[in-house]
């Protein structure tokens, strides 16, 4: 059909102001606080035209308070503020002009208002999934789908996130994700950091934040990025707070119930949580063995082993704090953090040992309990000071945790003949695990303006563990306990690290780049007691990162990054120790560990802020890996960490929000990748690689008068790690949730991994290495939740306060 010729001339027209304007626009940025100078977070901005008063543009303050309007065509305007419970606030007219362009706003402060607060309501709600441009946010905190869970069970639904049985962290395909907690590291070990996470409740947080690509102002630890867990803060002006309980059921029972409490003032802000949970939980777990003779490239024997574990969780995690506002510029704070808590893996295994052809060899029957209790307290000591430039800031923390760690083992086997009676032979180990951690750790961060387009960030940060881990193992001999001098060992472990960083940010009109330079000095010394063995590392490293940005229009945005990343060993893999699961599976650690450097480059494109497409490539050397091996001679197989020579991960990925109506809600995220794994360090040929896939989908239903439905779906391919490959796997969680009692409380009803998809079916053909695995989750859990909301919930001010020590916690292993 002819396109009309009045239509012409429109077009025309209005290519020819987009043109003008293209090359005549400029950007504002400016901030908001209440009268005490503490940044308002989520105030409505809107840009006004100082002629007619019309609506140019509208956006909402970060959690510092900050905002900023793009691409704005000269002239003449003014912004107002809004925030509930304060009163409007208008900027003075001002004028963008190309000799004199207005780039930064004074900062708008905005007045409490007279209205009853009590009355209002506020119903916006924060998306479940945000992509933004250095990051990935999912917001936990009203979620249905996270009721009932435990952080690391809400781990598993971020986007590119998975975790295995072992409680490992893989993000985007890498295993090596750094977690953080408030922005710091926790020093704890994988195991312990697992049991950190199984044992906080799901309530208890925010959101998390999935850095791929962090700059040079974060510790360079890492392998594939920073995952950062943001705990509730509650910040509302005067007292308020919220006291909730859940019951659940898998294949066995669990609850929950907690409070939090707040009182804010113009000066002081005083808040506490305390919430206790009860997880019960029961496994499945399957392996399949076959083993070799001396010189035979065929199996002779097979080995089936089946376990069900019994597995009770009892978790108290409580939290106290205080924020006092010296002034408006100057902030001094305290906080209080513990998790305690018991952990039991009581399991029954039964291993049949036969010949190739099905002739029984042995068939042994095993009891392994393994009773466990922790205790996590850590103090933070925080100082704020806003100079009078706008944007000038000096953070200090100083930080001090202890973490103790017992566990108490007793593994029996007795053997079984044809008949099924049991047979004089047996064998009857007990082990006792007691281990200490102590990390000491002072940071300061700097924050100047140079300008309106240029910032300077440069700091600087100390950290000092130390590790105390004693292994006693006996065996019962007739009636008497014999010391194994075999298997137990007392091994410590000390790290310092050094780091000083700069970051430089310099935006030139719709271009904007950020470059970083961060060096780290090592010195750890692992001492195995028992053998008098000293490994000692000192090693200087530097981590630069660049980040480009170009904004090509108002729909397309192109980011280019780079950094240079460090994944040091967990103290507990380099612990060689040996952990028994069975007489024929154990683990071990391996104090010769070197750390893993990866450099990684991202090119990502923002369409229309709804469509981000990102093409990732990284090296990394020396990559750590859990390897397995298998003794033949014995019927044994083994586990522990060695370094291969390097694993190649490169892949693309889709993230897209968008609401396709009014009442529906969805974010979704695709993954394209391939891990390449070379060179077994012990001389093995090793040379695995695949190509996988995951999906992640995330939906929300409004479904009116206060209801609302949310839906997700995760699916991961076929996946190799190390010599293990793994089958696909699925989960759907759906989970419905109403407001009562006049929408000061909700009631939420959610079932998670519905189908029971959740399953780790693995494979290993390496060497002599024969091996089959099938893992059945307990992750089929029906969870019912009730929270209620009392006093002032209406006001909120103020951002989540991060000390310096969370991010060494992280490799302070647990349960």
């Amino acid at each position: 059909m002819p396109f009309p010729t009045q239509s012409l001339k429109h077009l025309r027209w209005a290519l020819l102001l987009i043109t003008s304007t293209v090359y005549a626009q400029t950007d504002l940025r400016g901030r908001v606080t209440d009268p005490a100078g503490i940044a308002i977070e989520f105030a409505t901005l809107a840009l006004y035209s100082a002629a007619d008063s019309t609506l140019v543009k509208g956006t909402v303050s970060d959690s510092l308070g900050q905002f900023g309007f793009t691409r704005i065509p000269l002239g003449a305007y003014y912004v107002e503020a809004r925030f509930v419970g304060y009163q409007p606030q208008r900027s003075a007219r001002f004028t963008l002009s190309e000799k004199q362009p207005q780039r930064l706003l004074p900062t708008l402060q905005l007045q409490p208002g007279e209205q009853d607060l009590q009355t209002l309501t506020v119903t916006a709600k924060k998306p479940l999934v945000e992509q933004r441009i250095d990051r990935t946010v999912m917001n936990i905190e009203n979620s249905i789908l996270s009721e009932g869970n435990t952080a690391l069970e809400v781990l598993e639904k971020a986007p590119g996130v998975t975790v295995d049985d072992e409680g490992n962290i893989t993000l985007k395909g890498k295993q090596g994700a750094t977690i953080m907690i408030n922005g710091k590291l926790t020093y704890l070990s994988q195991k312990e950091l697992a049991t950190l996470l199984r044992g906080t409740s799901s309530s208890a947080l925010s959101k998390v934040e999935i850095i791929t690509n962090p700059s040079a102002k974060y510790d360079a630890a890492g392998n594939s990025g920073i995952i950062n867990i943001q705990l509730k803060k509650n910040e509302r002006i005067g007292f308020n707070g919220n006291v909730y309980a859940n019951v659940a059921r898998s294949r066995k029972n669990r609850y929950g119930t907690g409070l939090n409490l707040n009182y804010r003032s113009n000066r002081l802000n005083v808040f506490g949580s305390y919430d206790h949970a009860y997880r019960g939980e029961k496994e499945l777990l399957s392996y399949t063995r076959r083993f070799r003779d001396p010189g035979e490239s065929n199996p002779s024997r097979i080995s089936f082993q089946n376990t069900v574990t019994d597995e009770p969780l009892y978790t108290n995690n409580f939290k106290a704090g205080v924020d006092y506002f010296l002034d408006s510029r100057n902030t001094l704070g305290l906080v209080v953090n513990g998790n305690v808590g018991t952990y039991a893996n009581h399991g029954n295994t039964s291993n049949l040992l036969q010949t190739i052809t099905r002739h029984t060899l042995a068939d042994a029957r095993s009891t392994n309990t393994d009773d466990s209790r922790w205790s996590n307290l850590s103090y933070n000591l925080n100082y704020t000071h806003r100079f009078k430039q706008e944007g000038r800031e000096l953070t200090t923390d100083w930080d001090y945790s202890a973490n103790g760690f017992q566990s108490n083992q007793l593994l029996d086997t007795r053997y079984v003949d044809e008949t099924g009676a049991f047979t004089s032979r047996r064998s009857t180990r007990r082990g006792d695990i007691p281990s200490t951690t102590y990390v000491y750790v002072g940071k300061a961060d700097y924050t100047h303006p140079l300008g309106t387009k240029t910032k300077l960030e440069t700091g600087w940060k100390s950290s000092y563990v130390t590790v105390d881990n004693e292994v006693k193992y006996d065996t019962l001999s007739g009636t008497n306990w014999v010391r194994d001098f075999s298997a137990s060992n007392h091994f410590t472990y000390q790290e310092t690290i050094h780091a000083g960083y700069v970051n430089f940010n310099r935006e030139f009109g719709s271009f904007s780049v950020q470059a970083g330079l961060r060096g780290e000095y090592t010195h750890t010394k692992g001492h195995q007691i028992t053998s008098d063995s000293l490994v000692v590392r000192k090693y200087f490293q530097l981590f630069p990162s660049l980040f480009l940005t170009q904004t090509l229009n108002e729909k397309h945005r192109l980011q280019l990054s780079y950094s240079r990343r460090i994944e040091r060993p967990d103290y507990e893999d380099l612990n060689p120790f040996r952990f028994f699961r069975d007489p024929f599976l154990y683990y071990e650690g391996n104090p010769f560990l070197k750390p893993q450097l990866t450099h990684s480059l991202e090119l990502g494109h923002t369409f229309n802020n709804f469509l981000t497409t990102t093409l990732n490539y990284s090296y990394t050397s020396d990559v750590i890996n859990w390897m397995m091996g298998q003794i033949d001679s014995t019927n044994t197989t083994f586990q522990s960490p060695q370094n291969l020579k390097s694993l190649i991960n490169y892949g693309i990925s889709f993230s897209a929000s968008q609401s396709p109506t009014s009442w529906w809600t969805t974010s979704n995220f695709f993954n394209v990748f391939r891990n390449e794994y070379k060179g077994d360090q012990k001389g093995g040929d090793l040379n695995n690689s695949i190509t996988s896939f995951t999906f992640n989908a995330q939906n929300s239903f409004q479904l009116g008068r206060g209801a609302s439905l949310e839906l997700s779906g995760v699916y991961n391919s076929k996946s190799v790690y190390g010599v293990f490959v793994t089958r696909p796997f699925y989960v759907i969680s759906a989970g419905v949730q109403k407001q009562v009692l006049n929408k000061q409380a909700t009631l939420k009803l959610m079932a998670n991994d519905i189908f029971q998809g959740r399953r780790r079916v693995q494979t290993a053909r390496y060497e002599n290495l024969d091996l089959n695995t099938n893992i059945r989750f307990d992750s089929r859990v029906i969870t019912l939740s009730f929270n209620y909301r009392f006093g002032n919930q209406n006001l909120k001010t103020g951002s989540t306060r991060k000390s310096g020590a969370d991010d060494v916690q992280n490799r302070v292993k647990g349960q």
